[in-house]
């Protein structure tokens, strides 16, 4: 996967994107809207919103937007765990942590460095204990204003 005009925060354990000029915050105060596949594009897309009457809601002063999405494109594969059901339903709501991880690696599957084009998944692990992992050929970031 080649990320288009984004980077994480930390290679894994990120709860913070970084592109578009701004830190986008999607743990504290972003919540996940949910998933769409759009099937004949071939992409999947993830999106955050958050409460402007928050002084800082992306961690981020000068960042306005309403919401944020992440488009993947050119999928190839897409794992989505269960949750755990001892946590609230609005823990799903909250990103836990964004990784990239080795593609089919269980064990081991993250790093602290990544080579230029090395291929990888990316993770997003939610206060649930649920997993997404997407595998595309890219990502972009996406405001919403």
């Amino acid at each position: 996967m080649r990320f288009e005009n984004f980077d994480l925060g930390s290679p894994y354990g990120s709860i913070e994107l970084r592109g578009l000029g701004h830190d986008w915050d999607l743990h504290n105060w972003a919540d996940f809207g949910g998933l769409t596949f759009l099937v004949e594009s071939n992409e999947l897309v993830l999106e955050w919103r958050v409460n402007h009457m928050d002084k800082n809601p992306w961690g981020d002063t000068g960042n306005t937007a309403a919401g944020c999405r992440l488009r993947f494109r050119g999928l190839h594969s897409v794992r989505l765990s269960p949750r755990d059901p001892a946590y609230p339903a609005t823990e799903g709501t909250c990103v836990a942590s964004i990784s990239k991880v080795i593609p089919g690696e269980l064990q081991f599957p993250y790093k602290q460095k990544w080579e230029p084009g090395e291929e990888f998944h990316l993770r997003l692990t939610f206060q649930d204990e649920r997993e997404i992992e997407i595998g595309a050929e890219t990502a972009v970031l996406e405001p919403i204003e």
